[in-house]
């Protein structure tokens, strides 16, 4: 097998690529559409491979999901998206073909934390609701993928449906015996009300999933994380003292199994508590922390809530120039999400409060400046303003990208250009932009790669920024 390996590598029939996990193979276009096509003239036999395909991903991310509350966080990340392919092709199979649909939602479901934690909340509801629409049989899978689709609302509007899927996750899991599950949920239906602004009923929902301890099956993660919404809870609420002794507690418990990700939601609820205490410089430290960690996964919804965190002690510390360039850059990482905050009260005081008090201590111009500075930064950009700059009034310096986005004045898009770049700046891959405008995916990075040519660019993100600019 090696030989014949390293002869198809020498033909150029398999090209070798460096992967996160070693060394991977990738088959030229062409020729997978000739095996296809042969595998194709057997009957059965393309939907046996492609169900061998679909089992093996199913292994991995389940393997994935067992070891996700530990030190290994960054490799599983990059190992996914690397498969991100393998995974979109064992997906798609499955909810096409018949009788595969339940094999397809129980996939979408074991990558929970994907979905969640590493930026990829659109596509996991997309693949979710197909998913549930083709599986309504009353199962173990269809109660895991009900609670992480109100886990991943997208706007206020998600929120109500959300939580009307939590709650019918919570007793249909209880209903089948899976307490596991049932617990699950009940982290979501916490969350869906707190952000939908009942602080003191999800203070009291938290209260009651804490003192209850562990459920057997329970992943660790979600355990760590009704302990984070109790102190956020708390912290919003004006109990600062106790949302750091719960902080401390859950600190301990990451730091024991070297756990990154909930780490940084611990870090994040520490500077949201220093911040009602008024202690400026410890809420400032713990907040810089947390995007560091948060940035490792691309967790876009938790560098979204940081940045506006640091953004309001940047205000009231008297930096405004920074207040403004991170209120940009923190509505922008928004716009992928859901702009408006889900409608939160408590997050959206924290975005006003920040915005008033620095356009009230700058002229009009300056301030507008700084926001679109902070906007045109990207996320890796715009984290790194965040975590290295010292706080104070810093010199303003037009990032790259804004920069860049001047050379793009008068340029004009072919109407299919504007089509992709469109689809680019909704975060979608090149093989997720074929797949829409139902185009080869050799031509969807052609597209690509021409749009960034003409708008002198050298990164999607600086087409994302452009797009942004443009409405």
């Amino acid at each position: 097998m090696l030989e014949a390996v390293a002869g198809l590598v020498d033909k150029s029939v398999l090209g070798r690529e460096q992967g996160p996990d070693g060394v991977r193979f990738r088959l030229l276009d062409t020729l997978r559409q000739y095996g296809l096509d042969r595998l194709r003239q057997w009957d059965g036999e393309e939907a046996a491979a492609r169900r061998r395909q679909r089992e093996w991903m199913q292994r991995r991310a389940a393997g994935f999901e067992s070891a996700w509350f530990g030190p290994g966080q960054r490799e599983i990340v990059a190992r996914l998206r690397a498969d991100q392919d393998n995974l979109r092709a064992a997906l798609d199979f499955s909810l096409a073909a018949p009788g595969e649909a339940l094999a397809g939602l129980r996939l979408a479901g074991t990558l929970w934390f994907y979905w969640h934690a590493c930026g990829a909340p659109r596509e996991g509801r997309y693949w979710l609701d197909r998913a549930l629409d083709a599986s309504p049989g009353p199962t173990r899978e269809r109660a895991r993928a009900l609670w992480i689709g109100g886990l991943l609302a997208g706007s206020a509007e998600d929120l109500t449906l959300g939580l009307g899927r939590a709650e019918e996750a919570r007793d249909l899991a209880r209903s089948l015996g899976d307490e596991a599950e049932a617990a699950h949920a009940e982290y979501v239906i916490g969350v869906l009300r707190l952000f939908n602004n009942d602080v003191h009923g999800a203070l009291e929902h938290y209260r009651a999933t804490v003192a209850r301890g562990r459920v057997p099956g329970q992943h660790l993660s979600l355990v760590g994380l009704d302990r984070v919404e109790l102190a956020c809870a708390l912290g919003f609420l004006g109990e600062a003292d106790q949302a750091i002794a719960v902080c401390a507690g859950t600190r301990r418990m990451c730091e024991e199994h070297g756990e990154e990700w909930v780490l940084s939601y611990v870090l994040r609820m520490l500077a949201l508590a220093h911040t009602v205490k008024e202690d400026w410089e410890q809420a400032e430290l713990h907040a810089r922390d947390a995007l560091r960690l948060k940035l490792a996964v691309s967790d876009v919804i938790g560098i979204g809530l940081t940045l506006d965190l640091l953004a309001q002690i940047a205000a009231r510390r008297g930096a405004f120039e920074r207040a403004a360039v991170l209120l940009g850059g923190a509505d922008r990482v928004w716009s992928d999400v859901d702009r408006f905050r889900w409608g939160s009260q408590a997050l959206g005081a924290t975005r006003h409060d920040s915005e008033a008090r620095a356009r009230e201590a700058m002229e009009p111009t300056v301030f507008e400046k700084a926001y679109e500075c902070g906007a045109a930064l990207g996320l890796e950009g715009v984290v790194g303003y965040a975590v290295e700059a010292e706080t104070g009034q810093q010199p303003l310096r037009e990032p790259e990208s804004a920069a860049a986005g001047k050379t793009a004045a008068g340029v004009r898009l072919t109407r299919r250009e504007s089509e992709v770049a469109q689809l680019v700046a909704e975060g979608l891959a090149n093989q997720q932009i074929a797949d829409r405008l139902v185009i080869a995916r050799r031509t969807a990075e052609g597209h690509v790669e021409r749009i960034l040519s003409k708008l002198g660019f050298s990164n999607r993100s600086q087409i994302a920024s452009w797009v942004t600019a443009q409405r």
